[in-house]
């Protein structure tokens, strides 16, 4: 059973560096793990077994995590090409934000640049949405989106996940059916001029799922998860991944929290997902330990799958009592 979206796992050149970028400016304070070895049980997805450096950190406002990857033993490879808008699998990440316009202002008076001012949309099932993009260290595409207002403005953890895909259908009837993003908040199809310096001016085809909450997990504060499928109409987009392995430079992976691990893998596979790593247990540093598997979606995206034994040496359930008051508490006096 899917519990909540927990993190999103983005391949680094420097995990010091992303981590430092994502810590100062976009508040992902709350280190859970940074660990360094080589991943033996990851061996059947990175297809070597390799040294990594890997940092999980959680922002205190809640949402999903994020899962900075850098290959030390080896060199990390980048894309053949930059990426595009509509490239094929996971090319954006999305992160939530309060009082986006004064964010947006702080931001810029730190030395972030930004590829657009705050814009807004208008969403077809209602409401609109306000959003500025930007990149991190790596060039990943960011999109800030405004969630609500707060004392101070800041930023908050993951909020979706945008993937490229090339067959619409299929890919929305999975994460609908199959993944629980079962409610519609936008739907689209022609040019965004507004936002050419992102997309390139093409014309696409967008829809924006979320799965319905509540969300719970082995992590405070998780969110249920959003999703942006996006599909170009005159560009043919190349797979972001091709001969590249995982956590070389870009988003590798969604990864959800979730419980009967088994039962969950035998449930996506009969849905359409392709079996990838089996069951596997893995220590991660710091006292966190879990259960995962890897499943891809019918395009081949990866698809991580946790059951958390321990964080920082609790249970899940102690670190939501313990963590989870720790964390709002920080955020109230703005020490998070």
């Amino acid at each position: 059973m899917i519990n909540a979206y927990q993190h999103a796992g983005i391949g680094v050149r420097d995990a010091g560096r992303s981590y430092d970028f994502y810590r100062r400016h976009l508040g992902f304070k709350v280190k859970a793990n940074d660990h360094t070895a080589y991943l033996e049980e990851m061996e059947s997805v990175i297809g070597a077994v390799v040294e990594m450096r890997i940092i999980m950190a959680a922002n205190a406002s809640g949402g999903g995590v994020i899962e900075l990857c850098e290959h030390t033993s080896t060199k990390p490879l980048e894309p053949a090409e930059p990426v595009r808008w509509g490239d094929l699998g996971f090319f954006e990440l999305g992160i939530a934000a309060y009082d986006l316009n004064s964010l947006y202002l702080d931001l810029k008076k730190a030395g972030v640049e930004f590829l657009t001012p705050v814009r807004t949309l208008e969403m077809s099932r209602g409401g609109i949405m306000r959003y500025a993009y930007l990149r991190d260290p790596d060039d990943l595409l960011l999109q800030l989106v405004e969630v609500g207002t707060a004392r101070r403005p800041r930023a908050g953890g993951v909020h979706h996940v945008g993937v490229g895909v090339s067959d619409m259908k299929k890919m929305r009837d999975f994460y609908s059916d199959v993944l629980g993003f079962t409610r519609v908040v936008h739907e689209f199809r022609g040019t965004l001029p507004e936002l050419d310096e992102v997309t390139g001016g093409g014309e696409m085809e967008m829809v924006i799922l979320e799965r319905p909450g509540p969300a719970r997990g082995s992590i405070p504060n998780l969110d249920p998860g959003r999703v942006t499928l996006v599909h170009t109409l005159d560009y043919k987009g190349k797979p972001i991944f091709a001969d590249r392995r995982w956590g070389d430079i870009g988003m590798m992976e969604m990864a959800f929290d979730v419980d009967r691990l088994e039962a969950t893998v035998e449930e996506l596979v009969s849905g359409g997902a392709r079996p990838y790593m089996p069951v596997t247990r893995i220590d991660m540093g710091t006292g966190s330990v879990g259960r995962v598997a890897y499943v891809l979606d019918p395009e081949g995206n990866c698809i991580e799958l946790v059951e958390t034994e321990k964080v920082f040496w609790m249970r899940p359930a102690a670190v939501n009592r313990a963590l989870g008051p720790l964390m709002r508490a920080g955020v109230r006096l703005g020490i998070l």
